[in-house]
């Protein structure tokens, strides 16, 4: 009977033998009936950022397989009395694969027995249950576990995945990679693109490390084969044209937004007349920045809605432009907004637009290794030591600020007349206590702060000795203090990203290539579509990609059995089977391996 408390609902006495690694009390449960599909959904066995300790897929099946238990797993899949399923999934959608990847650690003992075992179990579901694909079932995010694994950023068991060769021949057509031909240490292999290419729908592997990930480590996960490849192929192809073609047309817009900045009227009130001919070239030049800063707008509202951006973190390590751009174009939209309300005030809006304009065509560093590199250091510097800075910095300066201006002796608020009785003023003495005293103040000891204050306020303080002990107290920790431990952050900061800094640059590159890449249309992207059509056995079609590797290593170790023919491979690409009789040839080429080739 299963335990009822709510940390261990769900437990059956079939979990507590596997967990306690009773083999034998196993076998005794499963031949008296017990439930190997017995679900364990207690607090205690979800996982740890929900609250719970040990997640294994809830099955007894994932249980063993979580456990490295290799002799349990055999036997419940293989059990005469009833055997557990391997295509069954748990309260999330997970199977024992998803299980897998889920306790994956990226250490190199748990990666060991993690993909030892997977391994297994997808040799095991392909002889035991052939109609079930198990490698390819979606849990209810929608995800496979090679999807999974790139979410969660678990690049041991992702690479593994990515790259599976199975040397079963009744599984061999689970294979991801498949080695084309060999010529000394240099070898040819084909990985299948499924899931991993944006090109197909629903959500891809690409998209998932560039859009939805929030791991730390998965610019490293991009640089796993095929897929550092495969975006080169990309750039190649589209990307690097487009890329800068879209830098020359926002440089040129920027500088329309420019012209009709600088060349406004000064006269009159907006909306402003169109006379002239510069005029009408000043609103061509209005028209086109509103369009493009309404596409813009719609462009990132349609992103938002899409999910593509992975959060806060990401967004300010891996690239602000898609924040900037969008504050760009609401403000251009609120300009416009103004300037047909007649309001003035469009213009302080229009230069703030203007620089924020400027700046997002950093955008564009990130097409060169050097300049994107730079980009990547700026962004870290700004969002994370310069941040810091002006937190703890506004904290002094206000508190300060607020004991000085509490020194100042009140204003006397005499009047000063002109012309008799009728154009009389109050006096404003800025060192005076008044309602403008502690911003002025602000203002004051910020300048102090960067070397270009004064000191008249003095003399007009009540105790003169206790606000120079204050103020020489704020001088020393934020003028020498703080001052030089930003500095110190900073230049820490920057060896750091420097180490990083290339990896983080691919990753904005990869961004750049796939956002290109959302934006063209279908035929387009069909034309530009990377790989080739290879059938790996009869009926089998797949969509692969070709990469050319060098193993030093392992070469000199089967350097006597080496197939060094590229000329006659097994491989067909896109040469459809026709008729039947072509599935009942045994020729080489319809084999899907060969069959004893150990590099095969």
């Amino acid at each position: 009977m299963p335990v009822q408390p709510a940390n261990q609902m769900g437990q059956t006495a079939l979990h507590i033998a596997i967990e306690r690694r009773c083999k034998d009390y196993v076998e005794l449960l499963v031949q008296k009936g017990a439930d190997v599909h017995a679900q364990a959904k207690g607090r205690f066995f979800q996982p740890k950022d929900e609250g719970g300790c040990f997640y294994f897929g809830e099955l007894p099946l994932s249980l063993a397989a979580c456990t490295k238990q290799d002799d349990i797993v055999d036997y419940l899949t293989e059990n005469v009395y009833n055997k557990a399923d391997l295509c069954r999934q748990d309260s999330r959608g997970n199977t024992v694969l998803h299980a897998l990847v889920a306790i994956a650690d990226n250490t190199e003992e748990t990666t060991t027995f993690v993909t030892k075992m997977y391994d297994r179990l997808v040799v095991k579901c392909a002889k035991l249950n052939k109609e079930c694909r198990l490698e390819t079932i979606l849990n209810n995010d929608k995800m496979s576990p090679l999807m999974m694994a790139a979410q969660l950023g678990k690049i041991d068991i992702f690479q593994h995945i990515i790259q599976l060769e199975i040397k079963d021949e009744e599984a061999q057509h689970l294979s991801r990679k498949f080695r084309d031909w060999n010529y000394g240490p240099l070898h040819s292999s084909l990985y299948d693109l499924a899931t991993l290419d944006t090109y197909e729908d629903g959500d891809s592997v690409l998209e998932i490390l560039v859009y939805k990930s929030t791991a730390k480590n998965r610019h490293e996960m991009l640089a796993v084969e095929p897929i550092n490849e495969l975006l080169k192929e990309k750039w190649k192809k589209f990307g690097a044209v487009f890329f800068y073609l879209s830098f020359f047309a926002y440089l040129f817009l920027m500088i329309i937004f420019t012209l009709i900045s600088y060349y406004r009227p000064m006269e009159g009130t907006p909306p402003y007349p169109y006379r002239t001919t510069t005029d009408h070239l000043r609103l061509v030049g209005e028209i086109i920045i509103l369009l493009t800063g309404i596409v813009f707008l719609i462009g990132n509202m349609k992103d938002l809605i899409m999910k593509k951006y992975p959060g806060v973190y990401s967004l300010f390590t891996d690239g602000c432009f898609q924040l900037l751009n969008f504050i760009y174009s609401v403000l251009v939209i609120i300009t416009a907004t103004l300037y047909l309300a007649g309001i003035e005030a469009y213009l302080a809006v229009m230069v703030i637009a203007l620089v924020l304009g400027w700046i997002n065509a950093l955008y564009f560093t990130r097409g060169l290794k050097l300049t994107g590199m730079y980009s990547v250091m700026l962004q870290k510097v700004l969002f994370k030591d310069l941040f810091r800075f002006l937190l703890v910095y506004l904290l002094f300066m206000v508190g300060y600020a607020s004991a000085l201006v509490s020194l100042l002796n009140p204003c006397t608020n005499e009047m000063i007349c002109n012309d008799g009785q009728e154009n009389c003023t109050v006096s404003e003495n800025p060192s005076c206590q008044h309602s403008t005293t502690f911003i002025s103040l602000l203002l004051n000891l910020f300048t102090l702060t960067i070397g270009m204050g004064d000191l008249e306020v003095i003399s007009h303080a009540k105790y003169p000795a206790v606000f120079i002990v204050l103020l020489v107290t704020y001088l020393i920790i934020t003028f020498v203090l703080l001052l030089n431990m930003l500095i110190a952050l900073m230049g820490e900061t920057v060896g750091e990203v420097s180490k990083e800094s290339k990896q983080i640059w691919q990753l904005q590159w990869a961004t750049t290539i796939l956002d290109i890449e959302r934006y063209l249309p279908a035929c387009m992207r069909k034309a530009f579509r990377s790989g080739e059509a290879v059938f790996i056995g009869p009926k089998d079609e797949r969509w692969c990609f070709r990469v050319d590797e060098v193993n030093w290593s392992h070469w000199k170790q089967d350097i006597a059995t080496i197939k060094e023919d590229p000329g006659k491979n097994n491989l067909q690409r896109d040469r459809p089977l026709v008729g039947k009789h072509k599935a009942d040839q045994h020729s080489e080429d319809e084999k899907l391996l060969p069959e004893k080739d150990p590099q095969a």
